[in-house]
């Protein structure tokens, strides 16, 4: 069996949900046993805890992302037999040989990483029902909608606790469902609020729109929330005194209808200036989606740091999508009340969210029958310019790195500030067909340099006070590499040789080229960021399968990030050649 002669969505599926855990496997426990056959390459897995082993068909192999598996059977080692098997049953397997790996204590945990795998693998199975039917990029929401597959190295990316299947086919995004925001009323001594651009009253008219308004008494504000925030508030008995008391008004739904994102709780509405990211009772991959205290005041301090930095107006390909507003309710002897609420602006409003796709939909494996969305675009350029589809890719990759890489590193360089440029949070304009404008969102994903820290602070004073965004350059640089390397430009540079188009050595050489390139130009923390790059044997990889496994809560630890471990640094100077280079600039 292989992905390339699956026919049903449900088998696709599970290959898919065999594929990200045998990566994550591969990466994080054991690098397994690769082999040639005659029939072409294969991998075994030896499964300790049953004395046998796990034969895998590779269809690709990969140097920078998930490989991608075919046929699979099971080998007796003793007796020299084999059978075929299911991706279901080499779930079950490959699942209990991470139990068998990890110690004593994971036996207990082996049942709820298992139930959270088959959760993930049955909501990909159902999305696929769901999912735009072709790979066009029509716009902004569709990019949105389209990420079927999810994290392509976590073994449960779909698994959502805390959100059922009814509700899913309202406030998940992959299901195109829409809603209203429910609205509270909230006494104004027990508001919070700040703006670093538009006074919050003026982002909440926007967002309840013109045709809806409520009677309000003099004392109050109005605070929007998303439904599933609201009913869990509901249940909360120190918000039901409050309601009691009428210091809260529930005033139920109201308002122009919004969409889900890719990341759930981020909601966008075509006509709405802002978007709005709420904190939701719901645990999506390894963590539960909610909202800091800290997060409401980075998004707004980050926001007039970069205003006075003039960072927009010094690299104008790029965008930084801020967080410029929040609002809350305040609870007395609770850090975090539940209504946290980041308000962010929204430059995609319709007629302009034509071509913006975020990376990890532009870079997903496509569902049966289809294309990719970035080969679909490599090949409409390909057939206008008459040229050969690895031409046109290795030219749309240069203009990728100017609005993405060239404008990042300079942030980094120039201001010792680095961002969580995850795939998710990468967004591209391709409009134009080449890629001709980068954005970055998320106000999680700031890290600022000890050695930068004084000369923002004297900008933006309170940025003194947030220490969890400060660190040595060189833990930012293993972060940095992580989510702008590993996770987005290595997406881009395995689905490129995924599809045929352009082969994985021949993009890592043309990357490790411009990273050259660029090295002589730089004089802050950036030089030192592309040294680490192009000398270190090893790169930090967020290591999923074990944070997952563990039960871990990224955001309740204390740098709020799951486990990270080491893999192997394919743009190492010792891992590419000059000859490879010289292959790439020709």
């Amino acid at each position: 069996m292989s992905f390339q002669r699956i026919a049903d969505k449900q088998s696709r599926a599970e290959q898919a949900s065999l594929q990200a855990l045998v990566n994550g496997f591969l990466r994080e426990i054991d690098p397994g046993l690769w082999l040639q056959s005659e029939d072409g390459p294969r991998l075994q897995i030896e499964l300790r805890h049953c004395k046998a082993v796990l034969c895998l068909e590779v269809l690709y192999a990969s140097q920078t992302g998930p490989h991608e598996f075919g046929g699979i059977r099971v080998l007796d080692p003793l007796s020299g037999s084999q059978r075929a098997t299911s991706a279901v049953q080499a779930l079950c397997l490959v699942a209990q040989e991470c139990a068998a790996r990890l110690g004593r204590d994971a036996d207990r945990k082996l049942p709820e990483f298992l139930r959270c795998v088959f959760n993930s693998n049955a909501e990909i199975t159902a999305f696929m029902d769901h999912a735009a039917k072709d790979a066009d990029l029509r716009d902004f929401l569709t990019a949105e909608q389209s990420v079927v597959f999810g994290h392509w190295l976590h073994p449960t990316p779909k698994s959502r606790d805390g959100m059922s299947n009814w509700q899913q086919k309202t406030y998940a995004p992959e299901w195109q469902g829409r809603f209203q925001l429910t609205w509270f009323a909230v006494d104004a001594g027990l508001f919070e609020e700040d703006s670093a651009t538009t006074p919050v009253d003026q982002i909440v008219t926007d967002l309840l729109g013109q045709d809806s308004a409520f009677s309000l008494a003099p004392n109050e504000r109005l605070l929007p929330l998303h439904p599933l925030q609201a009913e869990a508030l509901r249940l909360d008995p120190e918000v039901a005194s409050l309601l009691d008391r009428g210091v809260l008004r529930d005033l139920g739904p109201a308002g122009q209808e919004f969409f889900a994102t890719s990341s759930v709780r981020t909601l966008y509405a075509p006509n709405c200036p802002w978007m709005v990211k709420f904190s939701i009772p719901v645990r999506l991959t390894n963590s539960l989606r909610v909202t800091k205290r800290s997060e409401l005041r980075v998004g707004l301090l980050m926001a007039r740091l970069l205003a006075r930095l003039n960072f927009a107006t010094d690299v104008p390909c790029f965008q930084i999508l801020d967080d410029p507003a929040y609002a809350n309710v305040r609870i007395p002897q609770r850090r975090e009340s539940g209504f946290e609420t980041i308000f962010r602006q929204n430059p995609f409003l319709q007629g302009k969210s034509n071509g913006i796709v975020n990376v990890a939909a532009l870079t997903a494996d496509p569902a049966v029958g289809a294309t990719s969305l970035l080969a679909t675009e490599i090949l409409r350029l390909a057939q206008a310019e008459g040229q050969s589809r690895s031409t046109i890719a290795r030219r749309w990759f240069d203009a990728y790195l100017d609005c993405m890489l060239v404008p990042l590193l300079t942030l980094y360089d120039r201001h010792g500030i680095a961002v969580e440029a995850h795939q998710q949070n990468a967004l591209l304009d391709l409009s134009q067909g080449y890629p001709g404008r980068g954005f970055f969102r998320d106000n999680q994903g700031y890290f600022v340099t000890q050695e930068a820290l004084p000369r923002l602070a004297a900008l933006q004073p309170e940025l003194a006070e947030l220490d969890a965004l400060v660190f040595e350059a060189e833990h930012i640089h293993q972060r940095f590499a992580y989510y702008l390397f590993v996770n987005q430009i290595f997406a881009v540079i395995r689905r490129l040789g995924r599809d045929g188009i352009v082969p994985e050595t021949t993009t890592l050489a043309q990357l490790a080229q411009r990273l050259d390139d660029l090295a002589p130009h730089l004089t802050g923390a950036g030089a030192g960021f592309i040294a680490y790059l192009r000398s270190s044997p090893q790169l930090a990889t967020k290591a999923n399968l074990l944070t997952r496994f563990h039960d871990m809560d990224e955001l309740q630890t204390a740098a709020l990030e799951g486990m990270f471990i080491d893999m192997p640094n394919p743009l190492c100077r010792q891992t590419i050649t000059m000859r490879e280079v010289e292959d790439a600039c020709l």
